[in-house]
């Protein structure tokens, strides 16, 4: 009988169990498989684990079609245990026997008819935190919320420790030779001089005073806003048909530490035994940063938008903690697309928070350009051919002159190749979708109602 028996850790491949028995067990009696006396415990321990992990990773079917779809009971505790067929038959007589109802209504959970197929991971306590922190930041102050906040410590304290399934790490280095492209909207070419004449000002991230609301900002904060590529750059601006658009690049002064935001959705957190409970905690963690990834990525719109981006505003103010993780922003894939299929393909969105975000000269109001549309190739004959031209005092001759920096060239992040701008006339929107048809179905004929009686001589 399965409930005289026990097993030691050499009968059993799974490390955690087998570790669990070297623990726990004692040698006072001989394993019942290979019949030496090494440390082992009682069978009906490992039937109590064993049942843990069919109802939190395994779904019961009945298989009437012989179908092939998942696997009889003593298949699963082979694989997952690493045990002879022999002590998988005793385990299953065991989960039978305590696990089965004792009447004939109740469904059971372990026969001969049933296959077990794996389930898929749930994030479990970490959504129902997940919703709790939500509430609050609703209807309590995002400021100084301790709630938030250890909720965040558990998800990201380790965030430059973790692997994704290709072991990359999620953070990222941008260097000098990336392009960082910013694209602004403008309704006539007036507006777009205008903004020329400054264009490390009118370009770069708003003054604090004039800082909205964004995805990953609260208003009067001000942030850096950018792209990998032109096009995702006006993808995301998202102009409308005979606007301009002006797109500028920006290289990084140093080295930029960003959080991959989209590679939260593939984060790997090792196989892990089954058996061992802090397993079942790390893929449920897994699971959740999968769900949190697409939470800041997708984008917010209508009544949603406010308490949308009041989440991933908390989330980017607690990672910009330069304290805490050192980072100088985060990147995410773009939801903008083609109708062709590039969009997102072609690069990404970078966030760069307050601190990393200052561009140089942005400052500096009396820096100027001169601005000129339009050239005049002959007498009355002019061609649109945008140009501006940097407006510089000549230098005065100083043995100081170059020794001294300014405080804010110190702290810039960024530079402005303005050599490299361009003016774009949006002649067209390209727009992909998913088609449902809407059915018509037969008409409905709603009963005539009855008829008033108009006199009793009716009867």
């Amino acid at each position: 009988m399965w409930d005289e028996k026990y097993i030691c850790h050499k009968c059993v491949e799974d490390k955690y169990v087998s570790q669990q028995i070297k623990k726990n067990g004692n040698n006072e009696q001989t394993c019942s498989y290979c019949k030496l006396k090494r440390k082992n415990i009682h069978l009906g321990d490992i039937v109590t684990r064993m049942n843990d992990v069919f109802e939190y990773y395994y779904d019961a079917y009945m298989d009437i079609y012989d179908s092939g779809r998942g696997n009889p009971a003593q298949d699963v505790i082979c694989e997952e245990l690493g045990v002879e067929f022999e002590v998988a038959e005793d385990i299953y007589s065991g989960l039978c026997y305590e696990y089965n109802p004792y009447n004939d209504y109740d469904a059971e959970q372990y026969n001969d008819d049933l296959v077990y197929r794996s389930r898929n991971y749930s994030s479990g306590e970490l959504d129902y935190t997940w919703g709790t922190v939500t509430k609050s930041l609703l209807k309590e102050t995002r400021y100084f919320n301790r709630e938030v906040n250890a909720f965040l410590d558990s998800l990201f304290s380790d965030i430059d420790k973790l692997k994704t399934r290709n072991r990359d790490s999620p953070i990222k280095m941008l260097s000098e030779d990336v392009h960082l492209h910013r694209a602004r909207v403008f309704e006539d070419p007036e507006e777009v001089k205008q903004a020329l004449t400054q264009p490390e000002k009118n370009f770069g991230p708003p003054p604090s005073l004039l800082a909205r609301s964004g995805r990953m900002n609260a208003q009067g904060i001000s942030v850096f806003y950018g792209a990998t590529s032109v096009d995702v750059a006006i993808a995301e601006v998202r102009p409308p048909v005979g606007s301009i658009v002006v797109t500028v690049p920006f290289v990084p002064l140093r080295e930029l530490k960003v959080l991959d935001i989209s590679a939260l959705d593939s984060l790997s957190f090792g196989s892990g035994s089954k058996f061992d409970p802090l397993t079942r905690k790390t893929s449920e963690r897994a699971v959740f940063f999968r769900t949190l990834s697409r939470k800041l990525t997708l984008p917010a719109f209508g009544k949603r938008q406010d308490s949308d981006y009041l989440i991933t505003q908390v989330v980017a103010d607690y990672l910009s903690d330069r304290n805490k993780f050192k980072l100088d922003g985060v990147s995410f894939k773009s939801t903008q697309d083609y109708a062709d299929g590039r969009g997102a393909k072609t690069g990404y969105n970078v966030v760069l928070f307050n601190n990393s975000s200052g561009v140089r000269h942005a400052t500096d109001n009396s820096r100027r350009y001169q601005v000129e549309l339009f050239e005049n190739v002959e007498d009355d004959i002019y061609v649109f051919n945008p140009n501006i031209q940097l407006i510089a005092e000549e230098p005065k001759k100083s043995r100081y002159l170059g020794l001294f920096v300014s405080a804010n060239e110190k702290k810039d992040t960024l530079k402005m190749k303005t050599d490299g701008m361009t003016y774009h006339k949006i002649t067209g929107v390209k727009f992909r979708t998913s088609k449902t048809a809407i059915q018509q179905g037969e008409t409905i004929i709603k009963p005539a109602p009855d008829e008033p009686f108009d006199n009793l001589t009716d009867f």
